[in-house]
């Protein structure tokens, strides 16, 4: 399990385990996985929202998966602090130059 928690504001955690990104099959393979988060926060009481996250370059059965949605769970939970909030969708791109970028 995947979880982030500042323990007053928000809690953020892994919905789901990854998932190829389209998930139809007749889009052939893309390199690309989807992963959705779930998440509280104060600001919206007794509310329960989730944020994708689109990552590229990465395999659901490749090991460093799970170092990358690490990774994205402690980027939504800088964004979570700062801004109470997150889009409904984010994609992480891998940048050989400058490492990952969030668009």
């Amino acid at each position: 399990m995947i979880s982030r928690s500042d323990g007053e504001t928000f809690h953020l955690l892994l919905a789901d385990r990854p998932l190829p990104y389209p998930i139809e099959r007749t889009a052939g393979p893309t390199r690309k996985i989807s992963v959705c988060f779930w998440y509280a926060h104060a600001f919206h009481p007794k509310r329960t929202l989730s944020t994708i996250v689109i990552v590229t370059g990465s395999r659901t059965n490749h090991p460093s998966v799970f170092r990358k949605i690490e990774l994205i769970a402690d980027l939504l939970t800088e964004e979570l602090a700062r801004e109470g909030k997150l889009a409904d969708m984010y994609e992480l791109f891998e940048d050989p130059a400058t490492g990952l970028a969030v668009s």
